[in-house]
């Protein structure tokens, strides 16, 4: 009896040992869980502060007084450690982007077929964002029936809802368009890839290699690139070069790969306006575009 007695009392103790490391070992991953996210939290935090500093040096950059050290809007990288984040900044003048609001129907339609969409329902796209502006205009030369507009396009992300677009097709061409430009053309001195190719009608490949010379280039203040199509001759702007309005793309990455961006549109203030540089138009955060090149 006593030693039945022993093996019961055992037998619990060993239960009630099994279930006390069962529920401290849950404790001890709840706490470690806790202790990472608090971690992740705190470089995000971090990480967007430094995004954040990655769009105030864009706003210097642009205005620097010396022509020398100041930054060009044509897509190029600009990089420096923030608070042991590195910091990724590329501005885009938005004369450099295809307007929603403004481009023609044959500027509309290459955009699509750069991006890969086929010829037949890139015209339909084209067509649909006229449409939805209000009225269509020649694409190559061919005049397009037209319905009754709705409303200009107050926001890029508002493509996303035109018919017959889809995911990958605004994900690719998402990075080449605004609604601030008002220009019926891109300027060639500003275009990435997608919008030079939209501009000139030539292959995706040919523009990229020429974007990609005209940004290791050293820029020369006022000057386009050669002639090319919708160049335009900036002059003494006060935004340095380029007009005044940019987009600027901030990516900043912490050591342990944490990663923040921010999608900024920014108007400039006037010369002489230091107390207040700049208007936010557009601003996003972990918003950054798809690894396609716009």
């Amino acid at each position: 009896m006593i030693r039945r007695e022993r093996g019961a009392a055992l037998l619990l103790v060993l239960w009630v040992t099994v279930l006390l490391v069962a529920l401290l070992a849950g404790i001890a991953a709840t706490a470690r869980s806790q202790s990472e996210a608090a971690l992740y939290g705190s470089e995000r935090v971090r990480a967007r502060y430094a995004a954040e500093a990655g769009v105030a040096q864009a706003v210097q950059g642009l205005r620097a007084p010396d022509v020398a050290h100041r930054w060009v809007p044509d897509g190029r990288a600009y990089a420096f450690d923030f608070d042991a984040a590195r910091v990724t900044v590329r501005i885009t003048d938005v004369g450099g982007l295809v307007d929603l609001n403004a481009a023609d129907g044959t500027v509309l339609t290459r955009l699509f077929e750069a991006a890969g969409v086929d010829a037949g329902r890139a015209q339909a796209l084209s067509a649909a964002i006229q449409d939805r502006r209000g009225g269509r205009t020649p694409v190559r030369g061919v005049a397009m029936p037209s319905v009754p507009g709705v409303m200009p396009f107050r926001a890029r992300e508002e493509l996303a809802r035109v018919p017959g677009m889809d995911q990958a097709i605004y994900d690719k061409v998402a990075g080449a368009v605004t609604v601030f430009s008002g220009r019926n053309f891109p300027d060639a001195s500003y275009a990435g890839p997608l919008a030079l190719a939209a501009l000139q009608g030539r292959g995706l490949a040919e523009a990229e290699a020429e974007v990609q010379a005209r940004r290791a280039r050293p820029a020369m203040r006022g000057a386009g690139n050669g002639g090319a199509p919708g160049m335009v001759l900036n002059g003494g702007l006060v935004a340095g070069f380029g007009g005044v309005v940019e987009r600027v793309r901030s990516e900043a990455v912490m050591p342990d790969g944490t990663r923040v961006g921010i999608d900024a549109t920014l108007r400039l203030a006037l010369a002489g306006n230091d107390w207040r540089p700049y208007k936010v138009l557009g601003w996003r955060v972990d918003s950054l575009d798809p690894p396609q090149t716009p």
